[in-house]
């Protein structure tokens, strides 16, 4: 009886404390399942001040993962952001720490410098943008589902960002951390499926195809992102556009030589009061021998090609374009026709768009806006290719996508 009374309380706290996600950006620290302050529960609304901090993870490495901390900001007086969190998760012993420092300079929404000292729970770029804290985290609680591969970060960033806009901004950041590898806790209770066993999580590697190796070390890198958002989720219009650069070696130092560098566009249109487009494209480039296995690319299953299994297909070098048609039957429900086409591979030569070498699908999805909770949607997808394909049944819940 307990179980069905702590579960839908979870969800409803979710969707009342939930942060959005923000596009382009690594996961960071302050990106948590939930995040809520005491100033919020109090009605202190203005933002300034010191305020208690509560954040809380779902894993199947950490279980339940809590973190109490404090966090100082007054942008008014141009005094400097502070955010200090000590964490603890319940299926491993010892604890987790973020500190962040960032200062605003000329005024407070433009220009800013920061350091961030950590040891914590950390996953990809690529994992951070397919599926949402509040997603994954939910289905690994209710369902047993991971869709995030997860390692132990401990070092700094020293970073510098300018926001030229409200959603167009330039980063650039230098990291010094310190990899770990984590292993799955079969014993994390779930609310359902709960004699299937958790997907073992993968060690980190160094290397690529016959030469990767399980390997922790030192990854010292240099990052450039520029993020340009003018997207209106209400009209359903606009751009969003995401480029990276990202150098760990020689000049850098540690253990991992490599270059990486990515782009993706999104185009959303309004066809008709009941109707929208949006249009994806993604691109990725990246070479080195050296190269760690959490920043390779992958396509596959949820949130790229839906017809395919999850992470189904990986490399240093990625292309990926897909389209949705939506149509709206009422205000709270809507049907989605889609297409997905990508690859991904190691090597130098480059992909034939006409070629059997793409992997392409098609499928239908039916989203439903729960108001207060997010949104509900269901995708069936199979590969446009292969006869005896599966069909696969994607559940996403609170999707940006």
């Amino acid at each position: 009886m307990l179980r069905f009374t702590v579960i839908p309380l979870i969800v409803c706290l979710l969707a009342l404390t939930a942060p959005q996600p923000t596009a382009g950006a690594e996961s960071d620290s302050d990106d948590a399942f939930i995040s809520a302050t005491a100033a919020e529960f109090l009605g202190w609304n203005d933002g300034e001040g010191f305020r208690p901090r509560v954040d809380i993870y779902y894993n199947r490495v950490d279980g339940l993962l809590f973190y109490m901390g404090m966090e100082y900001k007054r942008y008014a007086s141009m005094h400097p952001r502070l955010v200090a969190r000590v964490g603890w998760p319940s299926a491993t012993a010892g604890s987790y720490y973020s500190i962040l420092v960032e200062q605003p300079l000329f005024s407070p929404d433009s220009f800013s410098l920061g350091v961030s000292f950590y040891d914590r729970t950390a996953w990809s770029r690529e994992d951070a943008e397919m599926i949402t804290d509040v997603e994954n985290n939910l289905l690994a609680l209710l369902s047993r589902q991971e869709f995030r591969n997860y390692f132990q970060r401990e070092g700094f960033t020293i970073f510098a960002e300018h926001e030229f806009a409200p959603r167009k901004s330039i980063r650039i950041e230098y990291a010094n951390d310190e990899l770990s590898s984590l292993t799955t806790s079969q014993h994390i209770w779930s609310a359902f499926r709960t004699k299937a066993d958790w997907a073992e999580n993968p060690p980190l590697e160094r290397g690529i195809l016959d030469g990767a190796e399980e390997y922790e070390g030192v990854l010292k890198s240099v990052t450039g992102t520029i993020v340009y958002d003018d997207h209106d989720p209400v009209e359903s219009t606009g751009w969003e556009i995401v480029i990276l650069a990202e150098y760990a070696g020689a000049v850098t130092g540690g253990d991992y030589d490599y270059r990486k560098t990515f782009l993706e566009t999104r185009r959303y249109f309004r066809l008709s009061p009941t109707q929208t487009l949006k249009l994806r494209a993604s691109w990725g480039i990246a070479n080195g021998t050296d190269f760690p296995s959490h920043k390779r690319f992958h396509l596959g299953g949820i949130g790229n090609l839906r017809g395919y299994d999850y992470n189904e297909f990986v490399g240093k070098r990625m292309f990926f374009a897909s389209l949705d048609y939506g149509v709206h039957v009422t205000d709270d429900l809507e049907i989605i026709y889609f297409a997905d086409a990508g690859r991904a591979w190691f090597g130098t030569a480059p992909v034939d768009y006409d070629s059997d070498e793409m992997n392409y699908d098609i499928g239908i999805g039916v989203r439903l806006d729960a108001t207060g909770a997010g949104n509900i949607r269901i995708d069936v997808a199979r590969p446009a290719t292969t006869e005896d394909a599966d069909i696969k049944v994607i559940l996403r819940l609170d999707t940006v996508f």
